[in-house]
């Protein structure tokens, strides 16, 4: 499971040229348990295998940073930018320092800072906690469709099915963690 969630993370990370091999090789993972969530990253897998590397880090930041929808702090989601999301947020830095993670520059509630701590804990309920209480919500949040008050964009199609394949990574990632056992779950 660790190998998987840091795949997810690296995946959901800004684009790099291995991003085609790590969305082969979580399919490849997830094949067997959740054929689902598979069918999702393989599609994934072909949007960055067929893409070059400029368009995915454009499709990248139109998604999550341009976008408010599937902005990549679960924090916010969670709280929006209230005090509840600092709190949140120095809750994360002393469980993080508590298991000698380190999360480098990026804010404690970072999508892909929380898959790869998730990845390396042995504190299954903490990932328990995290998953139920913060992630699962906010994914939930993430993987909808902009709200109608914004303004309709016209997009060239690339950009549209680049959004497509994001918005099925999230639901692939999502997938996997309904999957994990309940017992690190279940409050």
């Amino acid at each position: 499971m660790q190998r998987l969630f840091e795949l997810f993370a690296t995946l959901l990370d800004y684009p790099s040229s291995t991003l085609a091999d790590a969305a082969k090789e979580c399919a490849t993972l997830l094949t067997p348990q959740n054929s689902e969530a598979s069918n999702l990253l393989r599609d994934f897998q072909e949007l960055a295998a067929s893409t070059d590397l400029g368009r995915m880090e454009e499709i990248y930041t139109g998604f999550f940073e341009l976008n408010a929808v599937s902005h990549p702090y679960v924090g916010y989601h969670l709280f929006g930018e209230t005090y509840k999301r600092s709190v949140f947020l120095l809750g994360l830095k002393e469980r993080y320092a508590a298991h000698n993670f380190a999360h480098g520059a990026e804010l404690a509630d970072h999508l892909v800072v929380m898959l790869r701590f998730i990845a390396v804990s042995q504190d299954a309920e903490l990932v328990g906690e995290l998953v139920r209480d913060a992630l699962l919500p906010a994914l939930e949040k993430m993987s909808g469709e902009p709200a109608e008050n914004e303004p309709a964009e016209e997009e060239p199609v690339v950009h549209q099915h680049g959004r497509a394949g994001y918005q099925q990574l999230l639901r692939a990632l999502q997938l996997s963690l309904q999957a994990i056992p309940q017992a690190m779950i279940v409050a």
